[in-house]
């Protein structure tokens, strides 16, 4: 993969990197302004449905950066960005609830994240010397992705998007730490997985929306006990969501490759 000076990089594709931007930011925030006002059993859902939006555009644009090299930094910049959305998540409630604004605390996060990852990225181009024209752009991206993923799981655990109801279901019970992870993997394991020659965006937006799903399960499971219904709920939406993404990724894998031997699916009677 050469590097390119398009507005997607060296990784342009079929989507636009501005509508999956879009998607992230005002479909992630709707989401979990959503779900925390609904409540109940839906609001949950909601909530998760804005972190999987957020987790397919920090996918893609890890994708962007990641393929002016070899692809060996998509773990690094992936745990990197998801600790700058723990750090700013939680910056962003404290914020808005020493301001008494809880109101504010997912918009003020997400402006935290952008401009932690804005220095961070200024710090790897002007002083680590990286040659990455889109490094500034795609390191507030994923950034920002991985703070509004983090925050909706939250809020989609908590049922709200108040400082104590968070602190006390996700913070002090620990799950922060598995959310830290789950979206970290979430994020950057689509273009590990499909990145090389015949990378295609489509197929891994196919694989990110199935990690997204898969960590919805997950968040769904953690919950059960103190959400009941409403994690059932995000659980059997995650489910469904995971077993139609995953499946046309598989497809989409087979018919993009030279000669299938095995799928790791059931073969067909006559095969």
């Amino acid at each position: 993969m050469s590097a390119g000076g398009s507005a997607d990089g060296a990784a342009a594709g079929a989507v636009s990197s501005t509508m999956l931007l879009a998607l992230g930011i005002v479909g992630g925030l709707i989401c979990i302004y959503l779900g925390g006002i609904v409540g109940g059993i839906i609001g949950p859902v909601i909530a998760a449905i804005g972190a999987v939006l957020a987790i397919v555009w920090g996918s893609d644009a890890i994708r962007r950066v990641a393929s002016y090299g070899l692809g060996t930094g998509v773990p690094s910049i992936g745990y990197m960005s998801l600790s700058v959305g723990v750090i700013s998540a939680l910056t962003g409630l404290s914020l808005a609830t020493i301001l008494k604004m809880p109101i504010a605390g997912p918009i003020v996060a997400f402006v935290v994240a952008v401009i932690i990852g804005a220095i961070i990225a200024i710090v790897a181009t002007k002083i680590v010397g990286m040659k990455i024209p889109i490094m500034l752009q795609c390191t507030i991206e994923i950034a920002g992705a991985a703070c509004i993923s983090i925050f909706a799981f939250s809020v989609a655990i908590a049922g709200s998007f108040n400082m104590m109801p968070i602190y006390e279901s996700v913070v002090a019970s620990g799950f922060i730490a598995v959310l830290f992870i789950l979206c970290t993997m979430a994020i950057q394991h689509p273009f590990n997985a499909c990145l090389g020659p015949n990378e295609d965006q489509v197929r891994t937006l196919k694989c990110a929306a199935s990690t997204a799903f898969l960590s919805m399960t997950i968040v769904g499971l953690m919950s059960t006990i103190g959400a009941g219904l409403g994690a059932l709920l995000v659980t059997l939406v995650g489910l469904i969501g995971w077993v139609i993404s995953f499946r046309a990724f598989v497809q989409a894998s087979c018919n993009d490759a030279a000669s299938t031997r095995w799928a790791g699916l059931w073969p067909k009677v006559d095969e």
